[in-house]
């Protein structure tokens, strides 16, 4: 549905972050033009080529996603053993967001103007807020996770008791959603001091979020409403980027892909490490199975099959890739596993921080695969049992998979949000 008789915005989409942050942005980004409106994507330049290949325009952050062994001493320590424990991921992000905060914020600043749409995530959130008041500009906030307070356990990224409905689960995610906050102030902080506007608390930014739409751009099949939300919560649905019509996969991957059984995928996004390329190559041996696997940041290693049992990818749409194979090895985040759902194969999770322990919970509760094991809990036996219990004929994952497929593939989460967009007055 085109919306013809309202004036056409120039939306600057703030897609700070991994992957996971910047794909859901492109989707929607391409429904916002084809509404006629002029997108531009604020992002990491590790997805200047993404984001312009898909013929919207990029705005450089100035950054970059840390390598392995590059960073700060500290920031290096953090990333290397962020999957131990929460406090290790949370310290780390904040220590990369406060080295970066000078260029988000520069950058912002230089893109913004008075008559934008901005349309922002957690990570820029303190920021677009001051532009927000300062410039007069309309504002939108996403949010790819339920991180919002809420008593409802099931709908909250760290809830006390999952299953309860409790005061306690609203004051934990008073805490993750302070931390949200947090991060975001490195940069906001800059912006707030060009822009001549007051230091904003973790609490009045939540109640700022009551004045602006915040799009939940998730499945209902992943995320239960919760009735304590705000009320400008809207439920979109994910934002699922497809592969080009054009699009044809290397001629190497497409042989390792033909062999039998089946490969299966193993990857951890942007939170891997170039160690874990060994660990997948014992287990594929061991459980007799072949893998692909996205290379690592930070390793040395090239694309194509480095071992008969093991293709290493690099930059593949996941949705095509994942229809291939017999079954989905991820770390957790919102887009891996909701692309997973799509491709209607069994799934699991290694979950390493954040959000990704939720959707590998969900993913059990939805049957498609078996128990998730925590990476600080995964060695080469435990990734064989999963690989293992993910193809095992009698368990009925794929048939599962396919059901649950036939229900995700009806959310068109974009068409939603440009919807919302425009009901709210942002468009």
């Amino acid at each position: 549905m085109r919306w013809r008789n309202t004036p056409k915005a120039r939306v600057v989409i703030l897609a700070l972050g991994s992957r996971g942050d910047v794909e859901p942005c492109i989707a929607l980004a391409l429904g916002l033009q084809n509404e006629g409106h002029e997108t531009v994507i604020l992002a990491l330049d590790d997805f200047r080529n993404t984001i312009t290949s898909a013929g919207i325009g990029f705005a450089s952050a100035g950054a970059s996603l840390p390598e392995p062994q590059q960073a700060s001493k500290h920031l290096d320590w953090a990333l290397a053993h962020a999957y131990r424990h929460q406090l290790i991921a949370v310290g780390g992000t904040h220590l990369w967001l406060r080295s970066i905060a000078p260029s988000v914020a520069h950058a912002m600043l230089r893109l913004i103007r008075p008559s934008d749409v901005i349309i922002s995530g957690i990570l820029t959130l303190d920021g677009a807020f001051a532009l927000h008041t300062a410039l007069g500009c309309r504002l939108a906030i996403a949010l790819f996770a339920p991180c919002l307070p809420t008593r409802h356990g099931a709908s909250l990224i760290e809830p006390a008791i999952p299953q309860a409905d409790t005061t306690l689960n609203r004051w934990a995610g008073s805490i993750s959603w302070s931390i949200g906050v947090r991060w975001s102030r490195p940069s906001g902080a800059i912006i707030r001091r060009a822009m001549r506007q007051p230091r904003q608390g973790a609490k009045r930014a939540f109640t700022s979020t009551e004045k602006v739409p915040l799009l939940l751009a998730v499945s209902t099949l992943l995320v239960p409403s919760a009735p304590d939300w705000p009320s400008p919560v809207r439920f979109t649905g994910p934002w699922i980027t497809r592969q080009p019509v054009e699009w044809e996969p290397p001629h190497d991957l497409r042989a390792f892909l033909s062999t039998r059984p089946v490969p299966i995928y193993v990857g951890f996004g942007s939170v891997g490490h170039p160690n874990d390329l060994h660990l997948l190559i014992d287990a594929a041996r061991v459980a007799g199975v072949s893998i692909v696997t996205n290379k690592p940041r930070g390793s040395k290693t090239k694309s194509g099959p480095l071992t008969p049992e093991l293709f290493v990818a690099s930059d593949l749409p996941h949705l095509w890739l994942f229809r291939q194979l017999a079954g989905v090895i991820h770390h957790g985040s919102a887009g891996t596993t909701m692309t997973a759902l799509h491709a209607g194969v069994p799934s699991t999770a290694s979950p390493h921080q954040f959000d990704q322990s939720y959707y590998a919970r969900r993913l059990s509760q939805l049957r498609v695969g078996p128990t998730a094991v925590p990476r600080r809990q995964l060695n080469r036996d435990r990734l064989v049992g999963l690989m293992k219990g993910l193809t095992c004929p009698g368990a009925g994952y794929p048939e599962q998979a396919q059901i649950i497929m036939m229900r995700a593939v009806l959310e068109d989460g974009v068409a939603q949000a440009v919807r919302v967009l425009h009901s709210e007055d942002v468009l």
